[in-house]
């Protein structure tokens, strides 16, 4: 299937997604709070099919969106993408509001992932890319043995099925762990799967 992809956050994940996406056969568009003209370096860079836009254009735009943008600015995204629906939103997002001390923000019990499909109702929602560290995800490890996995959940099948899709032509493999609900608990920090990088071996 054709899409157009946006990526918001131009930050460590965002600039990893780009990385990746760009060598696609996609279209991507990335944007930040500073505006195009701060990513023309960043878009040099990298090359392939990635260009710079602006926050509106990305959201409007874009049939998928990957969010890496920090946890307290995904409400104001959310308020702009709600003017739209029927959009993939990809939840790259770790619910740090604190490094040092280290805090994580309160889901009132949801995993991550079921918390911000809450903030995009109009939207199908899949968690991924939030369990490698940003180094990782932007380099991951040299091997000939398989592709480096990418752990995915969410309540919309078919909108992760898209997404697997996207995610093998990134170069990686991805596994879908189930629900929100069944997968959350293992990619949120502190779960079994988070911060861990996994090949999955070609047969």
């Amino acid at each position: 299937m054709s899409y157009t992809i946006g990526i918001i956050g131009s930050g460590h994940i965002g600039h990893g997604l780009a990385t990746h996406l760009a060598k696609t056969t996609y279209p991507v568009l990335i944007t930040n709070s500073r505006g195009p003209a701060s990513l023309a370096d960043l878009v040099a860079s990298i090359g392939g099919s990635l260009t710079a836009a602006d926050f509106n254009q990305t959201i409007a735009q874009s049939d998928v969106l990957f969010i890496a943008v920090p946890w307290a600015q995904i409400p104001d995204v959310a308020r702009e993408v709600q003017k739209y629906s029927g959009k993939i939103i990809v939840d790259a997002s770790n619910n740090i509001v604190s490094v040092s001390p280290f805090r994580l923000a309160d889901t009132a019990g949801k995993p991550t992932g079921e918390y911000v499909a809450g903030l995009f109702p109009a939207q199908r929602v899949v968690k991924a890319f939030n369990t490698l560290p940003a180094a990782t995800l932007a380099q991951p490890s040299p091997t000939s043995i398989g592709h480096s996995v990418i752990i995915m959940s969410g309540d919309d099948a078919d909108a992760k099925k898209e997404i697997a899709d996207i995610t093998r032509a990134m170069g990686f493999e991805p596994i879908d762990i189930g629900t929100f609900r069944q997968g959350g608990p293992l990619q949120d920090i502190g779960g079994a799967l988070s911060g861990i990088e996994l090949i999955r071996v070609k047969r």
